[in-house]
């Protein structure tokens, strides 16, 4: 079995949730770029806003297009298997495609996504969802591509299941 996933998929489109059932269920570590800059945002700017989380990962982007992915893959274990569960650039794409991850892309729509970011305390607007964290491989081909729309965790459950029988 390949036992390293990378995820995409728009703000609030459920990366997490499915990362932490393959992390409880079948013993996958979680890593994740996002956790680093939301900290870093909360330390510097006592917010998690996505407007300044777009705007921190431009800034440091800019510098090192590799940013994230560095700071979320410092500590991995190549022994256990892997979810990394913000894949959301072209360079993000190549570098877990050249790893041979497979690649899921989850999916819900705005509305949804909209309210599940509002119930964790994320600020949002709606053209923080055009911000090219959001939409750049909107275009993309994966090798899955599950719908998490509030059809509740046992459907979702079984889509992940599903997508797993598909890659052992």
């Amino acid at each position: 079995m390949n036992n390293r996933i990378a995820l995409s998929g728009r703000s609030g489109s459920g990366k997490t949730v499915i990362a932490e059932y393959l992390v409880e269920k079948h013993g996958f570590k979680s890593c994740s770029s996002g956790v680093a800059c939301r900290d870093l945002c909360r330390r510097l700017f006592g917010t998690e806003s996505k407007t300044i989380l777009n705007q921190v990962t431009d800034a440091l982007k800019a510098i090192d297009s590799k940013v994230w992915l560095n700071a979320a893959l410092c500590s991995v274990d190549d022994d256990r298997p892997l979810v990394f569960d913000s894949m959301r650039f072209s360079t993000d794409y190549d570098f877990f495609r050249e790893r041979e991850f497979t690649t899921w892309r989850i999916e819900a729509p705005l509305t949804i996504r909209l309210e599940r970011m509002r119930k964790r305390g994320q600020s949002v607007t709606a053209e923080d969802d055009e911000h090219r964290a959001e939409t750049e491989l909107d275009a993309f081909v994966f090798d899955r591509v599950i719908d998490n729309s509030d059809e509740g965790f046992d459907l979702l459950h079984f889509k992940i299941e599903e997508a797993l029988t598909v890659i052992r």
